[in-house]
């Protein structure tokens, strides 16, 4: 075949021929393009094959004038529409498939400006048609378009082709859009189009209603036609903001004319913020920092409305983060299966599993989108069940939390951010926890509300769910001292903002569990109570429960608590123990011993000291910490002892008391009320001291009953009925650590009548006095110091008691008795019987005492009384020295003494009891030394003394009688005037040689302190009688006396037997007046001239202290102090 060289010129008259482009209203531009294409080709094509047959494969650029031809003639056709292009290629390919190419080219509106660009637009035309002169394209493919595609806020989508022009063409949603090309497609001359391709496609992608934009780039774009049936594709690279590049492959059927179809999405790579926002079914993705990968399923239905959503999600590693204020939340992947329901805006879960170093898990469930506005959703309502849960947020816990199952009803809101739990439901074995809270953003960041109860768990268990670094001082303290048993009751509540420390609140009821509050104290058995952690302050408190004490058995704890104030506070976290405990004395003294309190050590007491039952409520702070020493530790304990009995605080006696009231702090103990000492009643206080470095003398102080009881009651061995009358005593017993008790008591001695019959001293119930008394309790008992006072008695000494108890000895190294008696005194005791008694020494004063006058009164035997004075003051010049006595007290006092008058002349005498009082018989065998020490004779010499005194009914005085035989009287001036009176001159040579002789002297008078007053006396010898009677005032030294001398008596006596003994027959009424040294003498001789008792008539009346000159001075009181 021949083929004929096309001219130029030939080639625009072909062109002429072509048919013209109607000019009509503005194409669709797809539309427009077409007609570009097929205008084209129709004139090119013939000139086309020809060449084309010759370069079977080439592309032939058309000449100048035809692109310019083509130019003309489509523009023309476009109406107010411009084409340009900067070439014109035609390409057969094998098989004779030619193909028309343009190159640049530019669809502009009527302004010029641009409306489509496409760096190149192919043509595939049918061959067969072609021949037959027919433009019936199979293939369309173009490539480098710029296409934008955007959402207004009403959810129109609407296409540009050229950047920052108007749209071309809109739809109320995607399908609409898509269903623009079916008059493209319908139209004749595309009959026979099975392939659109579209290259190098970038798309930007514009949300309105999101204020956001996406640029897809390198994208390729597709249709397929078999029939009419349709089939879209499209990929494309999408650009995010950092090195990555995602990718986005999504295809769509459907049918011509119809809007039903399906589509498919696949996305790799993509970020969670671009995918959430591609549809409100996927906004909740939008708090996520990630990228996704993964696909969706969907269909349309005939009204363009979605119908069900298949989605399959791949999350890569990232972070949960909704705002740029809150802190990541870190993960390693997650993945999704779900499907949604648009009418019913309904997603449901297949599977959304969540692996991140906070946990890991799997749930199901479904949920509801709410509050969509303008395509964007506002919140999700939902249910999701957890399975498989493995939790360990932020690294809290040593392994990872497992949970076996999890409901949650939760509202996920976007704007801000908040997740609300409306029900949260965890399974974890035979625990269930049901809770509720808030978990949102704010514009300091995160935020946490939960408040959550739980019905059962076991310690155990709590531990491993109470994470490490949450309140790490309680957790500790529960970890270390809970076991066992059941928690139930739980309830938590955790409040957080972001920059603040979480503010915890968490409770849980406790039953048959140890607890042990103090790491040194044993724990509670079976207890029940309550743990609360509110904030920084944690309280357990024990309502029921024992603690098993080392000694004395169980301790009742209900009602006591352990708190720690500030659990924020480190180290050493201050804690306190408020204490109610209930039970023996000993148990709890048991359990106040141990380290470190040891409330005991050190001391002679052990812990079961008492008998009794305890109530004990009190505090105790102490650090927390391994070892705390005492010094760290503070207590204050308050309680009652009800049936108290102790063997041990006062030793050998019980000391017990229906109740007692305890107080203890870091200084000591005290125990102390109203009790008895055995039947002794007293009240009484313990107190031992505690601390290191301190003495730990405990001291067992108060107030006891005074009275024979009490000297009963400790054997002191007084005569009976030497203590009567109920007084008062403080007392205080110290009880040293390796030293025996020591005790000191003190009273006024009010209400005790004290008596000490030996010595006629009585102390009155009602007269005060003092006691002072301190010494040593144990085997060896003893009084070192004793000190009484009171009637007129003051007494110091030292007791010491048997071991079998009752007094061993009292020693008194001053004994006063108002002003009779100063002497050193000692007491012996003899087991039952009433003690001896032992005057060592000192003086005594019979002028003022009523000695012995009430010996024998008392209806009991007494003991013996040995006494030894330095000096007996008998009278005011009358005293005995070195004297010496053994009384015995059986029936009064009684018993022989030896002594010495003034300290000269010794006498012999015997004490005897006469009508409840003492008489005294005094002996010597110089009767003149006697009366010459006593400094009333002291002419005398020789003689025998005999004299008795008998007490008067006067108080202090004595009627005695006197016998003297065998005396001589030498030089005494009073019988020496008298004789000389008489003018007996041989007599008066008899006295001054060797003494008038006198065989009898015998008195009867009555001696007080100040006189000696003469009832009737006689003297006889055989020289002289005389009778005397008057009295003597001792300190003044005066006489008055009168009587009768008889010279010659051994004639004379003849006629005594008419007259008093010492007057004879004849005799001389004499009176002797004035000092005993040189009396004044009187002697009437006429009386001689009367014999016998004729001398009354001239005897004068008898003198009388009351008629002379010197009044008689009344006999001195005795001094026996107050009451007396």
């Amino acid at each position: 075949m021949q083929l004929k060289r096309m001219r130029p010129d030939n080639a625009e008259e072909d062109f002429q021929s072509l048919p013209p482009v109607r000019a009509g209203h503005r194409r669709h531009p797809l539309r427009a393009l077409w007609h570009v294409l097929a205008g084209t080709a129709i004139g090119f094509c013939a000139m086309a094959l020809v060449v084309g047959y010759l370069t079977l494969g080439q592309s032939v650029r058309a000449p100048t004038w035809v692109k310019e031809r083509i130019e003309e003639r489509v523009s023309a056709g476009l109406g107010n529409l411009g084409l340009s292009f900067s070439a014109v290629e035609f390409v057969v390919r094998e098989g004779w498939r030619p193909r028309v190419r343009l190159r640049d080219l530019v669809l502009s509106d009527a302004e010029g400006q641009p409306i489509v660009r496409l760096n190149q637009a192919d043509l595939g035309l049918a061959m067969q048609p072609l021949l037959q002169g027919k433009i019936q394209p199979r293939r369309i493919y173009l490539s480098g378009a710029y296409a934008t595609l955007r959402r207004g806020r009403d959810g129109r989508l609407d296409l540009a082709f050229v950047e920052g022009r108007a749209a071309m063409g809109g739809a109320p949603n995607l399908p609409a859009l898509l269903k623009g090309f079916d008059r493209v497609l319908t139209s004749p001359q595309l009959n026979g189009l099975t392939d659109i391709e579209m290259e190098s496609l970038t798309l930007r992608v514009e949300d309105l209603r999101q204020n956001r934009a996406w640029t897809l780039d390198g994208g390729q774009l597709g249709l397929t036609r078999k029939g009419d049936d349709l089939r879209l594709f499209a990929g494309f690279a999408l650009l995010g903001g950092g090195a990555s590049v995602g990718s986005v492959d999504a295809t769509y059927t459907t049918r011509l004319g119809a809007m039903r179809g399906e589509f498919g999405v696949t996305v790799a790579e993509i970020d969670a913020t671009d995918v959430a926002a591609q549809s409100p079914a996927l906004n909740w993705l939008e708090v996520l920092r990630a990228p996704i990968s993964g696909a969706m399923r969907g269909r349309v239905d005939e009204q363009g409305a979605l119908g069900a959503l298949s989605v399959s999600l791949q999350i890569g590693r990232g972070v949960l983060q909704p705002d740029p204020r809150a802190r990541p939340i870190p993960f390693r992947g997650a993945r999704s299966y779900f499907t949604y329901d648009p009418a019913q805006q309904l997603l449901q879960f297949d599977e959304l599993a969540v692996d991140s170093a906070w946990g890991s898990g799997v749930a199901e469930g479904q949920a509801v989108l709410n509050g969509i506005s303008e395509g964007r959703l506002s919140e999700l309502t939902g249910q999701l069940t957890l399975s498989g849960l493995r939790l360990n947020p932020r690294g809290l816990y040593r392994e990872p939390l497992t949970i076996d199952r999890t409901t949650a009803d939760f509202r996920l809101k976007l704007a801000p951010f908040r997740l609300d739990l409306g029900q949260l439901l965890i399974s974890d074995g035979d625990s269930r926890l049901l809770g509720k809270g808030q978990f949102g953003v704010d514009a300091q960041g995160w935020k946490l509300a939960f408040d959550a109860g739980l019905n059962q768990l076991t310690p155990e268990r709590l531990m491993q769910l109470w994470p490490d670094r949450a309140a790490p001082v309680p957790r500790a303290w529960v970890a270390a001292n809970l076991k066992g048993g059941l928690l139930r009751d739980a309830n938590f509540a955790l409040r957080l903002a972001a920059g603040g420390k979480p503010d915890i609140y968490g409770d849980f009821n406790f039953q048959d569990t140890e607890v042990r509050f103090l790491n040194y104290m044993p724990p509670i058995s079976g207890a029940a109570g309550q743990a609360v952690l509110d904030g920084n302050r944690f309280v357990v408190t024990a309502t029921s429960g024992s603690v098993r004490a080392e000694e004395g058995g169980s301790v009742n704890v209900a009602g006591t608590s352990f708190i720690v104030p500030d659990v924020a506070v480190k180290p050493n976290t201050p804690a306190i123990v408020r204490f109610d405990l209930g039970g023996s004395v000993t148990s709890i003294l048991s359990l106040l011993n141990r380290p470190p309190l040891r409330v005991l050590k050190d001391t002679p007491l052990p812990v079961d000291l008492a008998d009794g039952v305890a109530k004990v409520i009190g505090t105790l702070a102490v650090p927390l910490a391994p070892r705390v020493p005492f010094s760290d530790i503070t207590f204050h304990l308050r309680g009652k002892v009800k049936n108290a009995a102790s063997t041990v605080l006062v030793p050998d006696h019980r000391l017990s008391a229906s109740t007692l009231d305890v107080i203890a702090n870091q200084d000591g103990i005290a125990i102390s009320g109203d009790g008895r000492i055995d039947e002794v009643p007293a009240k009484v206080t313990w107190r031992q001291p505690i601390g290191t470095g301190i003495d730990k003398t405990s001291h067992v102080e108060g107030k006891v009953e005074l009275s024979n009881t009490l000297v009963e009651t400790f054997n002191l061995g007084l005569p009976k009925g030497s203590v009567s009358g109920k007084g008062e005593g403080n007392f205080t017993l110290a009880l040293a650590p390796g030293k025996a008790p020591q005790l000191s008591l003190s009273s006024d001695l009010v209400g005790v009548t004290l008596k000490v019959p030996q010595i006629g001293w009585t102390k009155p119930a009602s007269t005060p006095g003092t006691l002072h008394l301190s010494g040593v309790l144990g085997e060896q008992a003893r009084v070192d110091q004793l000190d009484l006072q009171g009637a007129g008695l003051a007494l110091s000494g030292s007791v010491t008691i048997r071991p079998e108890g009752g007094l061993d000895r009292a020693e008194f190294n001053s004994l006063k008795v108002g002003k009779w008696l100063d002497a050193r005194v000692e007491m012996v005791g003899r087991g039952t019987a009433p003690p001896d008694l032992r005057i060592l020494g000192g003086t005594m004063d019979m002028r003022q005492s009523d000695f012995g006058s009430s010996s024998g009164s008392s209806g009991g035997a007494s003991g013996a009384m040995d006494v030894t004075l330095d000096r007996l003051q008998v009278t005011d010049s009358i005293s005995l020295t070195r004297f010496n006595g053994s009384f015995g007290t059986a029936a009064g006092l009684s018993g022989p003494f030896t002594g010495f008058v003034n300290g000269a002349t010794q006498v012999q005498g015997q004490l005897v009891p006469r009508d409840g009082r003492l008489a005294v018989r005094l002996e010597s065998d110089d009767a003149g030394g006697v009366f010459r020490s006593a400094g009333l004779l002291g002419q005398g010499r020789g003689g025998k003394f005999n004299m008795t005194l008998v007490p008067a009914v006067e108080p202090g005085q004595f009627d005695g009688v006197l016998r003297v035989t065998g005396t001589r009287v030498k030089d005494a001036p009073a019988i020496a005037a008298l004789l000389n009176a008489i003018s007996v001159i041989g007599l008066l040579d008899e006295m001054s040689g060797q003494g008038i002789q006198f065989t009898e002297v015998d008195a009867q008078f009555k001696l007080s302190a100040s006189r000696i007053t003469v009832h009737n006396s006689s003297a006889v010898g055989p020289s002289i009688g005389m009778s005397m009677y008057g009295y003597y005032d001792i300190p003044n030294d005066r006489l008055n006396m009168q009587g009768v001398i008889s010279p010659v008596y051994l004639l004379n006596a003849i006629g005594s037997a008419l007259t008093r003994k010492g007057e004879g027959l004849l005799g001389f009424n004499y009176s002797l007046r004035g000092s005993a040294d040189d009396p004044q003498v009187s002697v009437n001789p006429l009386s001689a001239l009367m014999p016998g008792g004729l001398r009354e008539i001239f005897r004068p009346q008898k003198p009388t202290p009351e008629s002379e000159s010197t009044p008689r001075e009344p006999a001195p009181k005795r001094d026996w102090g107050e009451g007396r």
